[in-house]
């Protein structure tokens, strides 16, 4: 036994703290700084040895391998379902013209108010970024941070066509693109009601009701991939969610689901279930056309973690992503036969009010955010 008087004080008091490991798992682990702030195509891994020494493609070609595979199928399943006769093109105007529960000039200027919020969305991006770029100079971009493979931050100057790099922006534009053909044709119904031209199969019809197939499948999954998938891993991680929290994010992350919600339950278009291919389609291009080839080679990061290709189950997660996003177009399509369904209107509001995220998540102990 040692005697008192040969232990100092400073080793009494070593020796009543608990082990590092203990320290360790009550403290949240703490992120490193972000690294930048970059400009998009600047080659900031060549100085990073990090980055330099790993290997950070293995695995890629596997992932685009399996989704164009993917991709091969739905092209195969929308030659064979036309060639019998299965996806057929037969939407009328007339049919824009239609509502259950709202007036024709009220449909009219929704589709309007929605188009023009869309897009208007879109120009102020670009010009508050001119204006606090003209008046600040580099100092006046927005920062925008996303992850490396290992999860690590690295912080971008947010400007331009950038801010529209994410499947959010994509979706965001889809379903504009949508609400402009529709309120042209509704325009068109509105001006000659008894035009027997409108109850003929057209072709701007036929592709605004696949637009919104597409559309409303990816509004539900963007709302609800960002409020339970990409904040709450973040803020668990002690990652930045400042980004989710602007009022650009907020409102393509919450509004596109309003507005598709609005539109379901007060138009009368059909979502046709054959149209699921493209819909998938459209996902597989911004991942294989932009998200994990052309972006990530100009910026060595994931605005998704979950798509990294170096997961040991990066696979079975890409098919969970298509089989999700499969769920949520039947979804879509299923709001539009519940809109005539006793209390079937007010249930799906709930829901989708239930999914949006307006407020920032809680500080993490011992970390303000």
């Amino acid at each position: 036994e040692t005697p008192e008087s040969t232990v100092s004080p400073a080793g009494r008091a070593e020796s009543l703290q608990p082990p590092a490991a203990t320290l360790t798992a009550r403290v949240p682990r703490m992120c490193k700084p972000a690294r930048g702030p970059f400009a998009y195509g600047e080659p900031w891994w060549l100085d990073d040895p990090i980055e330099m020494s790993a290997d950070r493609f293995r695995g890629r070609r596997r992932q685009l391998c399996f989704l164009l595979g993917v991709a091969a199928s739905c092209a195969g399943v929308v030659a064979y379902t036309s060639h019998a006769g299965v996806l057929v093109w037969s939407i009328t105007p007339a049919t824009f013209g239609q509502s259950s529960f709202v007036l024709l000039p009220a449909l009219v200027v929704y589709r309007i108010a929605c188009a023009a919020f869309i897009f208007g969305l879109c120009a102020s991006k670009l010009v508050s970024d001119y204006v606090l770029q003209r008046g600040a100079g580099a100092a006046g971009a927005r920062l925008n941070h996303f992850e490396t493979l290992d999860r690590t931050e690295v912080a971008f100057l947010d400007h331009g066509v950038w801010r529209f790099q994410g499947l959010t922006s994509w979706g965001w534009v889809l379903l504009g693109c949508y609400f402009l053909v529709a309120a042209t044709l509704s325009l068109r119904v509105a001006a000659a009601p008894e035009a027997a031209q409108h109850e003929e199969p057209d072709g701007a019809a036929c592709v605004a009701s696949l637009l919104l197939g597409v559309s409303s499948a990816y509004a539900i999954l963007i709302t609800l991939t960002v409020t339970f998938v990409l904040i709450p891993s973040k803020h668990r991680k002690g990652l930045s969610t400042e980004g989710f929290f602007t009022p650009f994010a907020l409102s393509q992350h919450n509004a596109n689901l309003a507005m598709v919600v609005g539109e379901l339950l007060c138009g009368a278009v059909p979502i046709d279930p054959w149209h699921l291919p493209f819909a998938l389609g459209f996902g597989i291009v911004y991942l294989c056309g932009w998200h994990q080839t052309v972006r990530y080679n100009r910026t060595r990061t994931l605005m998704y973690h979950f798509l990294n290709w170096q997961h040991p189950r990066s696979l079975l997660i890409c098919s969970l992503l298509m089989l999700t996003l499969a769920a949520f177009f039947a979804f879509a399509a299923l709001v539009g036969q519940l809109r005539l369904r006793p209390g079937g209107a007010p249930m799906v509001l709930c829901a989708a009010l239930a999914v949006m995220r307006w407020r920032r998540p809680p500080p993490l102990a011992g970390k303000g955010e």
